[in-house]
């Protein structure tokens, strides 16, 4: 069955947070689970942190330094995934 934007349309994904009190549009299953965990000020946070390493990148040692610390930093998270949902690990993580 494919699904078209007018399904997506009809059917948005939704989080509710705060007991109820608070409800959110989700625009994917991933922004669902950010929203649904609270960790949209982590990611953020993390995001300012590669933006500034980035803006100190002078060469290509200093750039394969911050590939590896990134490789090791979505590692860890792809664990940490695996360990919270199986199921959903496997769906999304392709090596």
């Amino acid at each position: 069955m494919v699904r078209n934007k007018k399904a997506n349309a009809k059917n948005p994904l939704f989080v509710v947070t705060n007991n109820g009190q608070d409800v959110e549009e989700a625009e994917s299953l991933f922004d669902a689970l950010i929203k649904k965990m609270g960790l949209e000020p982590i990611l953020e946070f993390m995001n300012t942190i590669i933006q500034i390493i980035m803006e100190q990148v002078g060469g290509m040692v200093a750039l394969e330094l911050i590939r590896g610390f990134i490789d090791e930093l979505v590692d860890a998270l792809e664990k940490l995934l695996k360990l919270v949902d199986p199921v959903l690990a496997f769906s999304i993580i392709k090596r």
